[in-house]
């Protein structure tokens, strides 16, 4: 009889410990349902903005992050209202219903950004475990694992606000400083312990899919960091995962915005690591793949685009890299399900006037508001950020292959359409992106544009890129009719005129220049245009890094001169774009398109490298290139066949162009200049280059 019972008991317990598995393991390279063994693909969205904010997220950059919010706040409205705004903005951003709805999508994972001082406050920890946890904050992670069992929706917990910052940035909450790697005495314990913590915690749900370490660390960049404390800490979190759950995913990030996985070779430590890389735009070529391809083949283990995203419409980049990321065994994460006021998300979530004010005064264009009003309109946004009061784009879902929003968007009830903002009078020059656009409210919505008050029958979207309509047509009064069953609205005419392109000018030359990566009489009477923008990272002096280039054309090539200095050469990353080189950006026809087509182009040079090739746009080769060594950096000359940008030349054409300087004074980018953009993003959209006509 107890012999009966003792095995009755045993085959319980393994009935029980098999359904506290999580969904999904590795095997291989794959993602696998561990009752099934079957192949997954992980179709995911993360919550970002809900347990860790971002200025960005509300619409503002002067406060970034949680401890900037927090303060301010409780500057407002005190430190128990603050605490009872955070109630409500955590119970109304993230809901059971949010859960559900995006199972329904075909959703089978949440990314969860976790900020460690949430549950762990961070001005309450003693030197030694047992640390402080906040039981009253946990419960909304409590709450949350609840609606995912109960739902079948899986969860990835995500370090993404690490104890004393896995960063120096505002994603990580950091006071500026990455203390996770300078003070790893005090924050390493109190990082590991809080994951045993929630390891523990959860341990008997069946949703827990995995654990993401940490987002996007950086410790290369840093002077006097050992980039292998990396490894080592996530070996340490590992172990103390594995005492709970053997089976669970380990998702690991690399150095530099999880771009560069060498630093944690071998990746041999676990059996279910997952290598997670993040890429903004979205990853959608072999060629984009490529550097974690290899290591995924090298260590059989699975890839996962564990974040990535922020495009604006139209998001035919979105569909182009999820139906690219299906073929390729390659899962994915898009960040993030909601933001205010911006259509990168399935959700938005519309300010109240209130909040504006508040906004305002954070940035210091506006009053401060008082104790009554700012408590009045904090608590009314907290509860807009309530799904039910947002608006809803079903056609960014639907670019997400292979979602579908219909069951969900078949149960909205219409909502009156609103104008909230819209561009005013412009004037903008020939050969640069024109575009207005309306910022509006309500559900669906139909619009349509027009110019002098005759319809544009292709303009139906919120915004409208002038520069695409004939030339002819692209000055006048444009307004556009916004409407639903609900109602009708329109915006107030705007005056669009167009100056004359003069802009810099590149001439014909011949004989074309000898390319030895030797300055000559060619490029002597050649105009130099000098980068003058620095557009990431920090520079000391010229001398650390600065450059100009010149360029000439005929019927066969395009060539560029350039003279870089640059006191500290380095190709120390295995991440091509953080070595020491050159970024050039080419549009043939100037389209200024929002994504990259069949003949945009960035190329890259990698210093010390032999060839110019394609990183984004379409297929390239042919190019000659030259480098020569100088006492203080470098120069480049280039020969660029026409025949290898997709079509040829002619007088008076206008060329989208844009040339960057990558420098790596140690093993990582430690900063950029640019010729034309003011800001890091010619990468995401080719409507952000500049522009040069070529005259004879």
């Amino acid at each position: 009889m107890t012999i009966k019972i003792q095995t009755l008991a045993f085959i319980l317990l393994l009935t029980m410990g098999f359904e506290a598995q999580a969904y999904y393991t590795t095997n291989g390279q794959n993602i696998v349902d561990i009752k099934t063994g079957e192949t997954i693909q992980l179709r995911g969205i993360g919550l970002g903005g809900w347990l860790l904010p971002e200025g960005y997220m509300w619409g503002i950059r002067k406060l970034d992050r949680p401890r900037h919010f927090e303060t301010a706040i409780e500057a407002l409205i005190g430190s128990r209202n603050a605490q009872k705004f955070w109630d409500s903005y955590y119970s109304n951003f993230v809901t059971r219903e949010d859960v559900e709805n995006m199972k329904s999508f075909g959703v089978n994972t949440l990314r969860v950004p976790l900020l460690a001082s949430m549950i762990q406050p961070r001005d309450q920890q003693p030197e030694q475990p047992p640390f402080v946890y906040d039981e009253h904050n946990f419960r909304f992670l409590d709450n949350f694992v609840d609606w995912c069992e109960e739902s079948g929706m899986g969860i990835i917990w995500d370090l993404h606000g690490a104890p004393g910052g896995q960063n120096a940035e505002n994603i990580s909450d950091s006071d500026g400083e990455a203390r996770l790697w300078t003070e790893k005495s005090v924050y390493w314990p109190r990082t590991i312990d809080l994951w045993d913590t929630i390891t523990r915690r959860y341990s008997e749900k069946s949703c827990i899919v995995g654990y993401d370490l940490l987002n996007e660390p950086l410790l290369a960049r840093y002077d006097g960091i050992d980039p292998g404390l990396l490894r080592e800490l996530y070996l340490r979190i590992t172990r103390v995962i594995r005492k709970t759950d053997t089976e669970g995913i380990i998702f690991i990030e690399g150095d530099d915005w999880a771009q560069d996985f060498s630093i944690l070779e071998p990746m041999d430590w676990d059996p279910h690591l997952v290598m997670a890389f993040h890429s903004y735009p979205p990853t959608h070529t072999s060629r984009g793949i490529q550097r974690w391809d290899d290591l995924r083949k090298k260590y059989d283990m699975p890839l996962w685009h564990g974040e990535t995203g922020e495009q604006d419409p139209p998001w035919e980049l979105y569909r182009a890299s999820t139906e690219f990321l299906e073929k390729a065994n390659v899962g994915w994460s898009w960040w993030t399900h909601k933001k205010f006021e911006l259509k990168r998300q399935p959700w938005s979530i519309r300010k109240t006037e209130g909040f504006k004010k508040i906004l305002a005064y954070w940035n210091g264009e506006g009053p401060k508001p008082s104790k009554r009003l700012a408590k009045r309109w904090l608590f009314e946004q907290a509860k807009m950020t309530n799904s039910k009061m947002c608006d809803f784009l079903p056609a960014m879902v639907q670019s997400l292959y292979p979602l579908d929003p219909q069951a969900y968007s078949s149960t909205l009830e219409s909502k009156e359409p609103m104008i909230l903002e819209i561009s005013s009078d412009r004037t903008f020059s020939e050969g640069y992106a024109g575009t207005i656009s309306v910022e509006t409210s309500g559900y669906p919505l139909n619009y349509q544009w027009y110019r002098n008050g005759k319809m544009l029958p292709e303009a139906a979207d919120f915004e409208l890129s002038i520069h695409e309509l004939p030339l002819k047509m692209r000055s006048g009064n444009f307004h556009v009719e916004v409407w639903n069953d609900k109602g009708k609205t329109q915006t107030h005419p705007n005056k669009i005129s167009w100056k004359k392109f003069k802009g810099t000018k590149i001439f014909y030359v011949s004989p074309p220049p000898k390319i030895d990566g030797e300055w000559d009489e060619q490029w002597g009477r050649t105009e130099q245009l000098p980068l003058n923008n620095n557009i990431s990272g920090s520079i000391r002096d010229e001398a650390d890094l600065s450059a100009w280039f010149s360029a000439r054309w005929d019927w066969e090539h395009l060539y560029f001169y350039m003279e870089i200095k640059d006191d500290s050469l380095s190709v120390n990353s295995s991440v091509d774009y953080l070595n020491d080189g050159l970024e050039l950006y080419l549009d043939t026809d100037n389209s200024k398109s929002k994504f990259y087509g069949n003949d945009e182009y960035q190329l890259r040079f990698v210093l010390g490298g032999n060839n110019l090739y394609a990183d984004i746009g379409a297929h390239f080769e042919g190019a000659r290139i030259e480098q020569r060594s100088q006492s203080e950096g470098y120069t480049l000359e280039i020969a660029i066949p026409w025949k290898s940008l997709n079509g040829m030349p002619s007088v008076d054409q206008l060329l989208g162009l844009d040339v960057h300087i990558n420098d790596n004074d140690s093993n990582t980018r430690n900063g950029k200049i640019s010729w034309f953009s003011s800001s890091d993003n010619a990468y995401q959209s080719p409507a952000n280059f500049g522009t040069v006509r070529l005259v004879e």
